[in-house]
């Protein structure tokens, strides 16, 4: 159960799930039979923790893609509608070794996605406002679910555990909403891998006469490499009357993969709130021409309906009085995003700039 599950106090989600169907039950497809019962009957079980989630490929991008939108925005105080003349300490620096604003946020974002809350550790300046700040990954803080009572692992350095601000996301994260996808995503992958180190017979010699039924299985691995032999040498093969060749080809357990993986990308594009075709396209190459308007429209409902929620997360848990003081709040730079959307690639059209006749 997320944290916004046990905010609200929904009910802990069941953690099963079954296979993922990769071909209708009664298709008739013996080789879709054959993928679908001997692999995913005998796949091992995956407890889905958050480095395995990072290996959905289509997860990886899309939390990517958030963190490229809110990272480089910079967050500043205001006072009564202005910029304050004195910015806090952390709006631009980090004190933490090896750490830079930048990757604050970028982390921030993460925890914010996968886990649904961030945990910011505080260092204070004389004032009692925070001067400092830097986001503890999930595994460096423990929830007390009866109090609500944040703790703070003793790694965490002592001046930054003199407070402690939760940035809620309002919402739970991919790791529990998502968690019955990452698990299909992830015997998708098993299966796919399976099935290439063990592929299924694309040729079947089939033996027609009854008499022959009984053959040993010394004779029947003759047989085979007889007709492999003289198939790899001569690239035609003489097979016996009762002998019937059969090509399976390949082509077929590839599409049912294709087809599998196409629907589930759209369920975790969902839960990972980037638009369909942000992922799609990614598992397709990106290949093809994109217009300009296309591109911006994408970027747009990227922001608009998954990268925002974060964004504006960050900037609520920041305007608090226990991090700026009363009075003040802190807003977002997002005048990058104020970009007309280009008709030409001549840097001097401007915003009048005509639309590009094919």
């Amino acid at each position: 159960m997320g944290f916004w599950g046990w905010l609200t106090g929904a009910p802990s989600p069941s953690l099963s799930v079954g296979a993922p169907a990769l071909a209708a039950p009664g298709s008739g497809d013996s080789l879709a039979a054959a993928i679908v019962g001997d692999i995913f009957g005998a796949l091992p079980k995956e407890v889905i923790t958050r480095e395995v989630a990072q290996r959905v490929p289509e997860l990886k991008r899309a939390l990517s893609a958030h963190q490229a939108l809110v990272a480089p925005l910079r967050f500043e105080k205001f006072i009564e509608g202005e910029k304050a003349p004195a910015q806090p300490y952390w709006v631009s620096s980090c004190d933490y070794p090896g750490m830079s604003r930048f990757i604050a946020y970028k982390q921030l974002t993460a925890e914010l996605f996968w886990e649904g809350i961030g945990v910011l550790a505080c260092r204070l300046d004389t004032e009692g406002t925070v001067y400092d700040w830097i986001c503890v990954p999930r595994h460096l803080w423990s929830l007390d679910n009866g109090t609500g009572v944040v703790t703070l692992h003793e790694s965490i350095p002592a001046e930054f555990r003199m407070r402690i601000v939760l940035v809620p996301l309002g919402a739970n994260g991919v790791m529990a909403d998502g968690v019955d996808s990452i698990r299909q995503a992830r015997k998708l992958e098993l299966a796919r891998q399976n099935r290439l180190d063990a592929p299924p017979a694309s040729t079947e010699l089939h033996v027609t006469d009854a008499q022959f039924n009984e053959m040993t299985r010394e004779e029947q691995a003759e047989l085979v490499a007889t007709y492999v032999e003289n198939r790899n040498k001569y690239s035609v093969s003489v097979t016996k009357s009762f002998i019937e060749v059969k090509e399976r080809g390949t082509q077929g357990q590839l599409d049912l993969f294709e087809d599998a993986t196409a629907s589930l990308s759209r369920a975790l594009a969902m839960h990972a709130s980037v638009p369909s075709s942000f992922v799609e396209s990614a598992a397709k190459g990106g290949g093809g021409a994109m217009s300009y308007s296309n591109e911006n429209d994408r970027h747009s409902e990227l922001w608009t309906y998954g990268s925002a929620a974060f964004a504006y997360a960050i900037i609520a848990a920041l305007s608090g009085d226990d991090v700026v003081g009363p009075g003040a709040e802190v807003r977002a730079d997002l005048s990058h995003f104020s970009v007309p959307a280009p008709t030409s690639i001549d840097p001097e059209a401007g915003d009048a700039s005509t639309e590009v006749q094919p």
